[in-house]
């Protein structure tokens, strides 16, 4: 687990700004990992009540 994944674990980190850590740290993380917590994003950002 990297430090994204725990803190939008913890709700600590917003979708949105889990999205922009990822952004800047996905060259340093493993290709698989990417996708998993593109998933992960992916339903944070879906369970966001939409106004």
């Amino acid at each position: 687990m990297c430090i994204i994944c725990i803190d939008l674990a913890k709700g600590t980190l917003k979708a949105a700004e889990a999205r922009r850590a990822l952004g800047e740290m996905h060259t340093s993380l493993d290709k698989a990992h990417v996708k998993e917590l593109e998933a992960k994003l992916e339903e944070a950002e879906s369970a966001i009540p939409k106004p």
